[in-house]
């Protein structure tokens, strides 16, 4: 059985395919034309009615959200150590942050990439990123602070938590990272430095992101 991932090289599908490698499991990435917005279209939407990425089939059955496709994977896999033990406390504290990057943090990239699409004029969009960008570095700081682990988000070690939060992080400017965020910046190098994961990074993160 293969893991089919819909998404596109640089976007938050390498989340999903990250934790398939960290689990070792076979998977197939079928690559959407994302700068012609192709994830917009109707094939696409027949498939995910929200038109966003990742997408995910396992045996006929598709998954949306990233966070539900991550904890479907480690309940399938609960060998394979992406998230801690069901019921433990370490393990509500990694679905809260990523609940936390997919509700509070996601939202604001597209308003950044896309001002557009939250206004009516040029000028409304410069407002929309301006304040945008604003908002996405407050929420950073919270979870800055909340990082328990070294050089991981729980103390307890690495968890899927720690890739939601490379994917986001690295689209954050790198200089402000290290300078505000840097038990942030020192899990992304964590992460990124983790041998499961070079082929998944060679594709979503280009070499001149640090």
């Amino acid at each position: 059985m293969t893991y089919v991932i819909h998404g596109a090289p640089g976007s938050g599908s390498g989340i999903v395919e990250a934790a398939c490698a960290e689990l070792g499991v076979d998977h197939e990435a079928r690559d959407l034309d994302a700068r012609n917005d192709e994830h917009r279209g109707l094939e696409y939407a027949a498939l995910n009615p929200h038109r966003k990425m990742p997408t995910l089939e396992i045996d006929g059955e598709v998954i949306t959200e990233t966070v539900a496709i991550v904890i479907t994977l480690d309940e399938r896999h609960r060998d394979g150590g992406l998230l801690p033990p069901p019921g433990s406390a370490e393990r509500a504290q990694a679905l809260r942050w990523m609940c936390f990057l997919a509700t509070e943090v996601y939202p604001f990239v597209e308003m950044i990439d896309y001002p557009e699409r939250f206004s009516s004029s040029p000028e409304q969009a410069a407002v929309v990123r301006e304040r945008a960008e604003r908002l996405t570095r407050d929420r950073w700081a919270v979870l800055e602070a909340s990082v328990a682990g070294s050089p991981y988000l729980l103390a307890s070690g690495f968890s899927a938590a720690d890739l939601y939060i490379t994917k986001l992080a690295v689209w954050t400017d790198a200089d402000w990272r290290r300078e505000h965020l840097p038990k942030v910046a020192a899990l992304v190098g964590a992460v990124r430095a983790r041998p499961s994961l070079a082929g998944v990074w060679a594709r979503h993160i280009p070499p001149h992101i640090r």
